[in-house]
């Protein structure tokens, strides 16, 4: 199968719009656009199936010579979490989960002598000596621009040397009941607060659940290594650091938790004087986070949607001008082509590589007339898959009744782009169908009929959603009356329509969307315009249990 886009001819209501055939020839848009020789390169990532749940990939890797462990897993700018005394980076996969439905991209080191991860030489045996290995972790795998650094306890004092020694690495720290204001307690004291965290309260069986593999890995491979890292951590004097970052003026958020008996408030305190940061007190025990993750997600949402947003917007910027010199060749006029490109969505201009993009926009001129719907039907290489792009004018409710009839025709959507340019009344959809390269004429046909409906009245198709699994749903607020909807479910037949309907039933447009589909679960993002997006109640209509 080629992989060039395909369209015939159909006469409606005296228009002549494109419309779906099987590929028979290229598509020429003003007679000069080809379609690309790859229709796209999306990242394709191997999750490991045990930890499918926390969308977590477990990867080594070599650190100067010597073997390590992590875990990685999401799309967006890069955040390093630092991981606390005796434990790694799959005791806390619960709370990064959190990030990466966020829109970011996790990477869980197990620090040296931890989680399979080799122990550093002798000589650096110290705090430094970890903030130089995770330096050149994240060297290793490729994190090229400052992060977002979270560091919980002894991996607190690790970020802390990080951001010191290496300040290009960090853009944000955060520091979770940390190491570094100076504790000096005798070591067995230190050790039987740890104990305490794990008294049998429902927070301690939770906290004892989450980090027992790690503990027990670590307690039977290195206990030498362990007893040398606790003596580091609750020695740990940072003040000097911590003063050096903040007169460099680097953003800080410190965090503790009124029932940590591991560092104590005074500590906690001296750390927050030193680094010039109103702490901030929550409710726990020192491993909190491993109890309750979504109090971890929601105390950084703030942090998280500010770096995501900056992020998408750099990176759109790039790709704005790469999809601008696809269309050079193009009889697109280059006025028309930038308007809409500066106008264009970030989120929608990161959805697929930008000869793909130039594709879509070249079915937006010439302007669109009364009523008209523009599509083409693109093959995907090396699948059996199909992309197909819809331009219409836009209105309330129209992602909604375009994944209607393709739900209503039996296909499957394995994943979506959306962009809407609200002053020149235009809407794009972009949707990969599964299994759909073997459709034949008279099926686009039909296909084609049921969307120039779309494009005018609407559609009033008896679709019917029954929820196959439990759904996940998080909103931030980007701006005022504009939110990122982020929604994890089972994949099925009808899910995408579910949702768009869900929300034109409540009053909310989608402005963009980029959806996909991996390992038979849907994760999908919506920028969305309007008051009253709920996410509990969307979670609800979402779920086999409501």
């Amino acid at each position: 199968m080629n992989d060039s886009p395909a369209n015939a001819s159909i006469p409606a209501g005296g228009q002549n719009l494109p419309a779906f055939a099987t590929p028979a020839r290229p598509l020429k848009t003003d007679g000069e656009f080809h379609a690309p020789e790859t229709d796209t390169d999306r990242d394709t990532r191997t999750v490991d199936s045990s930890m499918a749940e926390d969308l977590l990939s477990w990867q080594r890797i070599e650190i100067d010579g010597r073997d390590a462990t992590y875990g990685v897993g999401g799309d967006g700018p890069p955040v390093v979490f630092l991981h606390g005394w005796a434990l790694g980076g799959r005791a806390y996969k619960r709370a990064v989960r959190r990030l990466t439905l966020r829109g970011c991209r996790v990477y869980t080191p197990a620090m040296p002598g931890f989680g399979g991860t080799a122990a550093l030489p002798g000589e650096s045996m110290s705090i430094a000596g970890y903030a130089d290995w995770a330096d050149a972790f994240m060297d290793a795998v490729g994190i090229d621009e400052p992060s977002l650094v979270i560091g919980h306890s002894f991996g607190g004092g690790v970020a802390i040397k990080l951001a010191h020694a290496h300040p290009e690495r960090v853009g944000y720290l955060v520091l979770l009941n940390s190491v570094g204001g100076v504790t000096n307690r005798p070591i067995w004291t230190w050790l039987a607060q740890f104990v305490r965290e794990l008294m049998p309260t429902r927070e301690g069986i939770e906290i004892l659940v989450a980090m027992r593999d790690d503990v027990i890995g670590n307690l039977v491979h290195n206990p030498l290594g362990l007893l040398r890292a606790g003596d580091l951590a609750r020695r740990a004097d940072l003040r000097l650091e911590l003063a050096a970052l903040r007169e460099r003026r680097l953003p800080v958020l410190a965090l503790t938790t009124e029932g940590d008996g591991v560092i104590p408030h005074a500590a906690f305190e001296a750390l927050c004087s030193a680094v010039g940061a109103e702490g901030r007190v929550l409710s726990g025990r020192h491993s909190w986070l491993l109890a309750n993750p979504d109090s971890f997600g929601e105390v950084l949402g703030n942090v998280v949607e500010v770096r995501v947003a900056a992020h998408h917007a750099a990176a759109a910027t790039g790709r704005a001008f790469e999809v601008a010199e696809a269309l050079r060749p193009t009889k697109i006029p280059r006025r028309v082509a930038r308007g809409l490109l500066s106008e264009a969505p970030p989120l929608w201009l990161m959805s697929a590589p930008a000869s793909v993009l130039a594709g879509d926009v070249a079915l937006c001129h010439p302007r669109l007339g009364r009523g008209e719907v523009r599509a083409v039907a693109r093959p995907v290489s090396n699948s059996d898959g199909v992309r197909l792009t819809v331009v219409a004018g836009d209105r309330p409710g129209l992602l909604a009744d375009t994944a209607g009839v393709l739900a209503a025709h039996g296909l499957a959507v394995a994943d979506a782009s959306a962009a809407t340019w609200a002053r020149r009344g235009i809407a794009m959809h972009a949707l990969t169908l599964a299994d759909a390269a073997s459709i034949d004429a008279d099926a686009w046909e039909r296909l084609g009929d049921d969307l120039r409906a779309v494009g005018t009245a609407g559609t009033s198709l008896p679709l019917r959603f029954t929820p196959a699994g439990r759904a996940r749903v998080t909103v931030d607020g980007t701006e005022p009356e504009r939110s990122l909807v982020r929604v994890t479910a089972p994949d099925q037949l009808g899910l995408l329509w579910a949702i768009c309907q869900w929300f034109a039933d409540h009053g909310l447009s989608i402005e963009s969307l980029n959806a996909a589909t991996e390992n038979d679960t849907a994760h999908d993002v919506f920028l969305i315009a309007g008051n009253g997006c709920e996410a509990a109640d969307l979670a609800r209509y979402l779920s086999r249990e409501r």
